[in-house]
């Protein structure tokens, strides 16, 4: 049996040079490295189907490959959209997290989402706070973050709570700096006036709330 489990391993790992020869003799041409990359990515899933052991290996080896055919295909078709490339890997990285906490429950948020959620966030954010404009990315972006924010405090994970909630901080201090030229200033003044005194009169409430907050964040996974 261990003779054997050897020779299938070597065997697996034949193959795999193979392939990766494959992408790297068709990189001439982008087209043909994204079929290469997407037939194996098939065989791969089907490996991962078909066998009793290994099947997670399998499954990522099928996955990223996929991954990689598609980002092949983007690039030949000269696709520049951030998101086009970067949700689809954030995706393929939530959903292996999300397998990992359903085989190892112990398993930290930060370890299972936080790849995935950064890859789903961070390139947008620093698109929208590089470029002016981009009004639709923006309110994604925002979206996006105020979902994972619920998403984690649902079910209680701690990495989609402090990336989502840290992403929609910055969005919306980004949004405030593009309208301080649009209003006058002493709008900004008496609403950070009111702020102030709202905050003085309820201080002793918002530090028992912001205690119970940061304990409530540091007991999720």
């Amino acid at each position: 049996a261990h003779r054997e489990r050897s020779e299938a391993q070597a065997l697996d790992a034949a193959a795999l040079s193979v392939a990766a020869l494959a992408v790297v003799l068709a990189l001439g041409d982008l087209r043909y490295a994204a079929a290469v990359a997407a037939i194996w990515g098939v065989a791969a899933g089907g490996r991962a189907l078909w066998r009793k052991s290994r099947r997670v290996e399998f499954a990522v080896v099928a996955a990223s490959s996929e991954l990689v055919g598609w980002w092949f295909s983007l690039a030949a078709g000269e696709v520049t959209i951030t998101e086009a490339y970067t949700l689809p890997a954030a995706a393929v990285a939530l959903v292996g997290g999300w397998l990992a906490l359903r085989a190892r429950p112990e398993t930290s948020s930060w370890l299972a989402y936080g790849p995935g959620l950064a890859a789903a966030l961070l390139p947008s954010l620093a698109s929208v706070l590089v470029e002016d404009g981009q009004a639709i990315r923006r309110l994604l972006v925002g979206s996006g973050a105020l979902a994972a924010v619920l998403a984690g405090a649902v079910w209680r994970r701690q990495a989609p709570v402090v990336l989502g909630g840290v992403t929609l901080v910055v969005v919306a201090a980004a949004e405030l700096v593009r309208v301080w030229d649009l209003l006058p200033r002493w709008i900004f003044l008496a609403a950070g006036g009111f702020v102030l005194i709202g905050l003085a009169m309820t201080y002793e409430r918002r530090r028992r709330d912001l205690v119970r907050l940061r304990t409530s964040v540091g007991r999720m996974t």
